[in-house]
């Protein structure tokens, strides 16, 4: 996260941007004009909105935490699991600030591994392997992050049932999930897990900082109480206005087709997979976002370095997710960028072997 917000990803042709490109204004939302209020009762988070959550999940809304992005939610979530101490599982590799997340709670962090061998899916068998009675927590990523990563369903139920039976819970950061599977009634909670996502990556609204986490009542209030130690109340003008898009169907279908754009980026992806035999891939089911796997011997972050500096084009060097030697690629901007992004990676790669 710090070297996001570095200014490395500066370059003119970026492929580090994990998300959708983002609404830039409201105009550009049809269903309004959206004038959000100012101010309204939200300290356990605006009403309308977390029904509104609830609704898309098939369940009630004290089952629906909201607070600032994806991340916030698994770590106010995290704290209310492991509240008491424990041990939690996470998975690797992993996106570093779910890890960093977790290791403030837990008394212990376990690897639970997504090998490549097993195209990035989790062994239930492994799992049950590394869960005792100290075990609290369990975190995944679906779509996975780096790899993108579909977790099969049936692997999903095996892992929320082995884990019930100590007395556990898994948690899921799904905010790319939508962008595979749109329908959020058949995400995590609907197996007995807690679903976390968010306004950001697949909605293209990553500045209302608006996230979710859907689970067990007394977790999701456990949670809340935590957060008045630290945010107390999401802004209400950015909760309120979230419900407003959310109930707008026009505003809701344009975002949609905005998704469904950015998923074209698919095709320069699997171009640029065809022409640079160099590097390796285990190509994601959906998303905007792959794992490359670099020439033998290559440091990604000099690398990334490199192409950012003689390109003007950046990437995601693949050690910040317990990858080292790879790289990961996003191409879900504007087609044009893309394609001219992926063709200078092309080019660099092939002049270093």
């Amino acid at each position: 996260m710090e070297w996001a917000k570095s200014g490395s990803t500066g370059g003119r042709f970026n492929l580090a941007r994990s998300g959708i490109p983002p609404i830039l204004s409201l105009d550009e939302l049809p269903g309004g004009p959206f004038q959000p209020d100012l101010w309204g009762h939200n300290e356990w988070g605006h009403p309308k909105l977390r029904e509104t959550i609830a609704r898309m999940y098939g369940t009630k809304h004290e089952h629906v935490l909201i607070a600032q992005g994806t991340s916030q939610c698994n770590f106010l979530m995290a704290g209310a699991v492991l509240a008491e101490g424990g041990t939690a599982v996470v998975e690797t590799p992993v996106y570093d600030p779910i890890l960093r997340a977790v290791e403030v709670w837990a008394d212990e962090v376990v690897r639970l591994p997504r090998r490549k061998e097993n195209g990035y899916q989790p062994d239930p068998d492994e799992l049950r392997e590394r869960l005792d009675e100290h075990t609290r927590l369990i975190v995944l990523t679906n779509l996975h992050n780096p790899t993108q990563t579909a977790l099969e369903p049936a692997r999903l139920a095996a892992i929320v049932q082995s884990t019930a039976e100590v007395g556990a819970l898994v948690m899921v950061d799904e905010v790319f999930l939508p962008m595979f599977a749109p329908d959020y009634r058949g995400h995590a909670f609907a197996f007995g897990a807690i679903s976390a996502s968010s306004l950001g990556k697949c909605w293209g609204l990553d500045a209302l900082r608006v996230g979710w986490a859907v689970g067990p009542a007394e977790v999701v209030h456990r949670a809340y109480r935590l957060n008045n130690l630290l945010g107390v109340n999401q802004p209400y003008m950015t909760e309120d206005l979230a419900c407003r898009l959310l109930n707008s169907p026009e505003a809701v279908s344009f975002m949609e087709k905005r998704r469904a754009q950015a998923v074209q980026g698919r095709a320069l992806f699997d171009k640029f997979l065809t022409s640079t035999p160099e590097v390796a891939c285990v190509p994601p089911p959906a998303g905007i976002c792959a794992l490359l796997e670099l020439p033998a011997g290559t440091d990604d972050q000099i690398l990334a370095d490199e192409l950012l500096k003689q390109e003007d084009t950046v990437v995601f060097p693949g050690h910040f997710f317990e990858c080292p030697g790879c790289i990961r690629v996003s191409f879900g901007g504007p087609a044009a960028q893309v394609e001219e992004g992926l063709n200078r990676l092309s080019r660099f790669v092939r002049s270093r072997v």
